[in-house]
C-alpha cells in the first residue's frame, strides 16, 4: 500500500519537462518536444501543436505556443517534428512538414505513437486529447480530424487548410468540434477560399449554416455555426490585418492560443453526438441562400444539385464537396408537393470509376429514405434530384446522409432476379424489377449483386 501511494505521489509531483524524445515509427526515426508543467495533475489533458511547413521545433520556439497556458491550466503539450516533405504546390520545395492528405499515413501513425509514449509516463485523460496546427500543421489537423476523430476530442487550425496537393476529406467517424482562425490578408493559404472549407465543415457537422456573428472593429469577425441535432459547432475567426501567421492577439482572449484552449476545454471525447451523421446541409434554414454556397436550385427540371469536379489552379483545389468512404449509407429528405408526381434521385461518383451508387425514382410526399452503398474507397460525389416537368411544384428539405447497415442489408435482401420465359429480370437496390441492365449502378442478377460500369 505504501508503494502505491508513493508512485501516485511521484506522478502528481512530476518535474517540469521541456525536452526532446526520439521514437521510431514505421521504420522512420522521429522526434517530438514534450512540455509538462510543474505539478501536472493526474488525468491531464494533452494538446498536440503542429508546426507549419519549414518549421523546426526547439525548446524556445513553438507554433502555436501553449506553454504559458499549460502552466496555468495544468495540461501537457506535445510539439512533434515533421519530416522533410516535398510540396508540389510550392514549386517542389522540400521542407519539414506533414503529409496532410486526409488519409491515414506515416504521420498519423507517428502522432498516435507519440500519444502512447506520453501515456506510458503520465496519467492522461483519454477523453481530453486535442489537436491544432499552423499552416501545413493546420492542414494536418484537418487530416487528424478525418482519420482520428475517435481519439481527439476537438480540433483547431490557424492559417491552414488543405490546398493543391492536399485534398480535404470529410469522412470522419463522427462530427467534430472545429475552430478555424484565418487572417484576412493571408494570400499564401488564401483567405478568399476559406468560406468553401467552412461550408464543408458546417454541412459535415450538421451545424446551422446561418452563423451568429460578432465583430470587433479593427480586430476580428467571429462566426459561430451553432450545433444542430447530433453534431457540433464550427467557429470561424476572420482577423483584420493578419497575414500568414501562427499567432494573433486579435481575439477576445488577446491570444489565438488561449482562444483555441478555451474552445478545446468545452469538449470531451464522450461529448454526445450522432456518430452516424455524415452530411446535413440544412439548406432550408431561414436566411440561407443555397445558390451562393455551391447549390444548383430549381434550374429547369433540376430541383437541386450539389457537387462537381471543380479543381482549378485558381481555387487551389479548394471547393465544396460531397464525399464518402466505403460503407453503407442512407439518404433522407422530405419531398413535398403534388403526391401524384415522381422525382429522380441520383448520387454519382465524380472520380474514376464514375459509379452511380444511387439511381432511383420515388413518389413525392413526406419523408423518403434511400439506402446506398459505396464499395471502392474514398471518393467525391454529386447529388442530383430532378423532376419530370418544369411545372411540377415540389419542395425538397431536411437532406441528411447517415452511415447505415440498412444499405448493406438492402443489397443482401433485395428481390432476386425473376425468370419469365426466356428473359432474366434484374432488380435494383429498392427491389424493383428492371427490364434491362442499367449502364451504371448496383443491381442484382440471379440473386447476386453486380456493378454495371458500361
Amino acid at each position: 500500500m505504501f508503494t502505491l501511494v508513493l508512485l501516485a505521489s511521484t506522478k502528481l509531483m512530476a518535474a517540469k519537462e521541456n525536452k526532446f524524445y526520439n521514437i521510431t515509427v514505421d521504420g522512420k526515426a522521429r522526434k517530438y518536444l514534450l512540455y509538462v508543467p510543474n505539478k501536472v495533475k493526474e488525468n491531464a489533458p494533452v494538446v498536440f501543436s503542429l508546426h507549419g511547413a519549414g518549421g523546426v521545433v526547439s525548446t524556445s520556439s513553438h507554433d502555436p505556443n501553449f506553454n504559458p497556458i499549460a502552466d496555468k491550466d495544468s495540461f501537457i503539450v506535445v510539439y512533434p517534428q515533421g519530416l522533410d516533405t516535398v510540396f508540389p504546390g510550392l514549386g517542389g520545395m522540400t521542407a519539414p512538414g506533414w503529409s496532410a492528405y486526409g488519409e491515414e499515413n506515416f504521420d498519423t501513425h507517428f502522432l498516435l505513437a507519440v500519444l502512447e509514449k506520453i501515456a506510458e509516463k503520465y496519467t492522461i485523460d483519454r477523453q481530453r486529447i486535442y489537436c491544432c496546427g499552423f499552416s501545413n500543421g493546420g492542414m494536418m489537423t484537418y487530416t487528424m480530424a478525418n482519420t482520428n476523430s475517435h481519439i481527439f476530442a476537438a480540433f483547431a487550425a490557424i492559417s491552414g487548410y488543405p490546398i493543391n496537393e492536399f485534398h480535404l476529406h470529410h469522412t470522419s467517424w463522427r462530427p467534430v468540434p472545429f475552430l478555424h482562425i484565418h487572417g484576412k490578408s493571408d494570400d499564401f493559404v488564401k483567405y478568399s477560399l476559406v468560406p468553401n472549407i467552412i461550408d464543408n465543415m458546417v454541412a459535415r457537422n450538421g451545424a446551422n449554416p446561418v452563423p451568429q456573428v460578432t465583430t470587433q472593429s479593427g480586430s476580428y469577425k467571429k462566426s459561430i455555426y451553432e450545433a444542430g441535432e447530433g453534431g457540433f459547432p464550427v467557429i470561424f475567426y476572420e482577423i483584420d490585418g493578419m497575414g500568414h501567421e501562427a499567432f494573433t492577439n486579435k481575439t477576445e482572449d488577446s491570444s489565438s492560443s488561449q482562444t483555441m484552449w478555451n474552445f478545446f476545454k468545452q469538449y470531451t471525447l464522450d461529448s454526445p453526438c450522432d456518430t452516424t451523421l455524415k452530411w446535413r446541409p440544412r439548406i432550408e434554414t431561414e436566411g440561407y441562400e443555397p445558390i451562393k454556397h455551391g447549390w444548383t436550385m430549381n434550374n429547369s427540371t433540376t430541383l437541386l444539385r450539389f457537387g462537381g469536379t471543380q479543381k482549378t489552379n485558381d481555387n487551389q483545389n479548394v471547393y465544396r464537396s460531397l464525399q464518402f468512404e466505403t460503407g453503407g449509407y442512407t439518404l433522407h429528405f422530405k419531398a413535398e408537393g403534388d403526391a401524384s408526381k415522381q422525382i429522380k434521385v441520383q448520387i454519382q461518383k465524380l472520380t474514376s470509376p464514375r459509379t452511380m451508387v444511387l439511381n432511383t425514382q420515388v413518389n413525392v410526399g413526406g419523408e423518403i429514405n434511400l439506402p446506398f452503398v459505396v464499395e471502392d474507397g474514398w471518393g467525391e460525389y454529386k447529388l442530383t434530384i430532378t423532376r419530370f416537368a418544369t411545372t411540377d411544384e415540389i419542395t425538397i428539405s431536411d437532406i441528411q446522409i447517415h452511415s447505415s447497415n440498412d444499405a448493406v442489408t438492402a443489397i443482401k435482401n433485395v428481390s432476386p432476379a425473376v425468370k419469365q420465359g426466356r428473359n432474366t429480370y434484374l432488380s435494383d437496390l429498392q427491389g424493383r424489377i428492371l427490364k434491362h441492365q442499367p449502364r451504371k449502378g448496383i443491381v442484382v442478377k440471379d440473386g447476386k449483386k453486380i456493378t454495371s460500369r458500361h
